[in-house]
């Protein structure tokens, strides 16, 4: 498969989310409720057009996503997806336009980590698709990802932050919020493909309630453009395809992550 197709992919299972909360009034409905997340009918109807989208294409593949979990479209699976039907959904119920679907294609249909990701693709609703090559650079409407969005330097940094929900905040969050700008915007996956564009400087989260599907795709998205992505310690983030409880750091500046690192230790 050509990165190409996959942004269309996810372009047009974009366009059938919008179409879908344009003439319904109940798509935020909940379908299924889980200990760490919930199902929506709207999710559900961006999962069927991921499988409509892989048939009209003839293409055969094993998928992991949040919502029907591992499956199979076609016979002979030639590729493993990763997928997020709608990262953001809350804000979609809302009515905040920040959430998008995401996409991670691998080869290895089986045993596959993050280090196996060859091609990511993200379509946001308002219709920017950010993707990424391994080895081939990261892209955002297919121009390259480069440079500092906005302008001018920041008096500090700005970070996203996920603490929420949980029983205890870290201490280091509480004495990091002394330093950074915070932000939480409600689509971990778009939020590290804009530390990959620095328009924000830094996702955190410490709530240990990100599965792989959340993030396989942007995770490439960051690392092509230069970012890095760890866990709360700084250790390398390469969990496999159905990992859950992910902790992680992201960020494009390598002293920001460090002084990160150690706050949280």
């Amino acid at each position: 498969m050509k990165i190409e197709t996959l942004c269309e992919i996810t372009q047009e299972i974009r366009d059938i989310i919008s179409e879908s909360i344009a003439s319904t009034s109940d798509y935020g409905e909940l379908v299924t409720v889980r200990p760490r997340d919930i199902t929506r009918k709207i999710d559900l109807v961006a999962e069927n057009a991921l499988d409509e989208a892989l048939r009209a294409r003839e293409i055969s593949a094993r998928i992991i996503s949040e919502e029907l979990g591992d499956r199979t479209v076609g016979r002979d699976p030639e590729v493993l997806l990763v997928f997020d039907p709608v990262d953001g959904s809350t804000n979609a119920t809302c009515g905040i336009p920040f959430f998008c679907t995401s996409l991670a294609l691998s080869e290895k249909t089986r045993g596959a980590s993050f280090n196996d990701v060859t091609m990511a693709a993200i379509t946001e609703i308002s219709n920017n698709t950010y993707s990424a090559v391994r080895g081939g650079g990261a892209f955002i409407n297919g121009r390259e990802i480069t440079g500092r969005m906005g302008g001018g330097v920041r008096p500090k940094p700005i970070v996203s932050i996920y603490s929420y929900g949980v029983k205890r905040i870290p201490d280091g969050v509480v004495e990091l919020g002394r330093e950074v700008v915070q932000r939480t915007l409600g689509s971990i996956a778009l939020e590290i493909c804009f530390v990959a564009e620095k328009r924000i400087d830094g996702v955190i989260d410490t709530r240990g309630h990100i599965s792989s599907y959340d993030i396989m795709a942007s995770q490439l998205i960051l690392r092509e453009a230069g970012g890095e992505i760890t866990d709360l310690d700084g250790r390398p983030l390469n969990r496999d395809a159905g990992a859950t409880s992910i902790e992680l750091i992201a960020t494009r500046d390598d002293r920001l992550h460090k002084r990160i690192v150690k706050l949280l230790k």
